[in-house]
This record gives C-alpha cells, sequence and structure tokens, in this order.
C-alpha cells in the first residue's frame, strides 16, 4: 500500500485520512467511495497535493527499482554455466616427491567461470539499464505533465506573452530558444505560461500551451552532441508523446489532444528556432 507521510496528521476532521487516501491512491475502494474521494478532491488543494505527491513517490520508486534489473535469460544463463562447472571435477597433478612444489598463483576454473559471469552480467546490466532509458524518460515526462493538471499546480511565471514568458528564463538556462507570436500559432492554440524544471538531470524549460481545452507540455532541452537521443514512444497511458530537434535543441511535447494539432504545435515552435 502507497504510504501518506505523517506530515499530514495536523489536518482537521474535514479532510480525507491516510488510510482513504492510500486505498484511493492503490485502487481499493468500492466505486461509490471512490466517487465520494473525487468530489472531495476537486474542492481541497491539500488533499489533492497529498495524492499528487503520493502517487509520484509510488512511480519514481517503481522506476528505480527497474533500472538494476537483470534480464531473467541472463541470470540463467550464468546459473547454467556454475552448476556445468560444478560438475566437472577438477583433476589436481601430484608433484614429484623430490622437487618442492613451485609457488605459482594460479586461478581455478570455477574462478574463471565465477569471474566471466560476473563480466556479463555487468555488461547485462548496462545493456538493460540502457533499454530502460526509453521506458524512464517516457516516465518522467508523463510524471511532469501529470502535475501541471493538478488544480493546485501554479505555474512560476503566468503569462500569455511571449515577451514576458522568454525574458523570464534569461539566466535561468544555459540555452536559449524562441516563442512563437501569438499570430503564428495554430488556431485556437494559447501560451499560459511556463515553469524552470528538470528533464532527464537536465535544466529545462516548461511551457504550458491548451489546444482548444486540452492541457500541453512542451519541454525544450539543450541538445546534446555526444549521446544519441533517446527515442521516445509516440504514446503512453494515454497521452500522445511528440519529438522534435533542431541544431541546438530538442523539443518534446506531452497531451491527449489530437496528434496531427500536436505536430502543428511542434512545427511551429522548430520554426520560430530558424533565424529570421
Amino acid at each position: 500500500m502507497t504510504p501518506i507521510t505523517p506530515s499530514t496528521e495536523h489536518l482537521g476532521s474535514d479532510h480525507l485520512d491516510s488510510d482513504k487516501l492510500n486505498a484511493f491512491i492503490d485502487g481499493e475502494l468500492p466505486h461509490g467511495e471512490r466517487q465520494r474521494i473525487e468530489r472531495h478532491l476537486a474542492a481541497c488543494h491539500a488533499c489533492t497535493l497529498r495524492v499528487l505527491s503520493a502517487t509520484q513517490l509510488k512511480a519514481a520508486t517503481a522506476r528505480a527499482g527497474q533500472r538494476f534489473t537483470a534480464p531473467p535469460e541472463v541470470l540463467a544463463r550464468i546459473t547454467a554455466q556454475l552448476h556445468s562447472q560444478q560438475q566437472t571435477p577438477t583433476r589436481t597433478k601430484p608433484q614429484p616427491p623430490t622437487k618442492p612444489p613451485a609457488r605459482i598463483v594460479s586461478i581455478r576454473p570455477a574462478a574463471w567461470v565465477a569471474l566471466a559471469a560476473a563480466i556479463l552480467l555487468t555488461i547485462s546490466l548496462l545493456g538493460w539499464r540502457q533499454l530502460h532509458q526509453t521506458n524512464t524518460l517516457a516516465a518522467e515526462l508523463l510524471d511532469q505533465h501529470l502535475a501541471t493538471l493538478s488544480t493546485a499546480a501554479t505555474p512560476q511565471v503566468i503569462s500569455t506573452d511571449r515577451h514576458t514568458v522568454k525574458p523570464w528564463f534569461q539566466g535561468r538556462l544555459p540555452f536559449s530558444f524562441n516563442i512563437p507570436d501569438t499570430a503564428a500559432l495554430p488556431p485556437d492554440t494559447t501560451l499560459k505560461g511556463a515553469d524552470l524544471t528538470y528533464l532527464d538531470g537536465q535544466p529545462a524549460a516548461l511551457l504550458l500551451f491548451t489546444i482548444h481545452k486540452h492541457e500541453v507540455s512542451v519541454f525544450l532541452t539543450q541538445r546534446s552532441t555526444t549521446p544519441t537521443l533517446t527515442t521516445l514512444p509516440n504514446t503512453r497511458a494515454g497521452f500522445t508523446l511528440h519529438t522534435a530537434t533542431t541544431p541546438d535543441l530538442r523539443i518534446i511535447a506531452v497531451s491527449n489532444v489530437n496528434a496531427a494539432e500536436l505536430d502543428s504545435l511542434i512545427a511551429t515552435l522548430v520554426q520560430a528556432q530558424s533565424p529570421a
């Protein structure tokens, strides 16, 4: 069960208790009780933040547990190799009685197998971690987008004016970017504000848009020239993830809006980075 931190014990009786919130997060409540809690969360910012915090902690813990898990086939192969070696007896050639035994440090075959198995496991873990990098980044993007949907979430800068939003990032990021003029945005697309955040351990700009009534999170990060860019899935948990790059930036948009309209917004952002 997902734990709710004890720091919420000071909340009054008009708030939901920890047991109810735990059961709500883990999907253990009957339908009627769940609807009652959802109505309460719609009007209670404090309880909403508690649910959001616990949900993000649960997701982060699950991702951390997957990062260093070896594939089952790798463990099975190593176990088979060790079992096979144990069944092969090691023969020791006796030394002639007339000569003292030479002081030679030798490594027994079993030790060689164990060493090879350790090397194989290390290589496999590195490969497995790389395979999980895509899922980890996608989960991080979705977590941050869901956090923006919270009723208590307030952007650090609230403005529909690009001349207000862009200067706010000066001195806060190691890179710069352009924001399209309102007239250049796709139909029924509005800039709401922005946040300074971190994505995959790197500082990032988070631009918040709406397309019709759909919330859109657009992450802009500095494009690295050394590692290969992680290829993200097109969808995750019902949300669309679309990526574009410029010579200096990587742009990732997350939303549940129509994919074509999300592509149109990204294309406009990419065009805005081109020299005039």
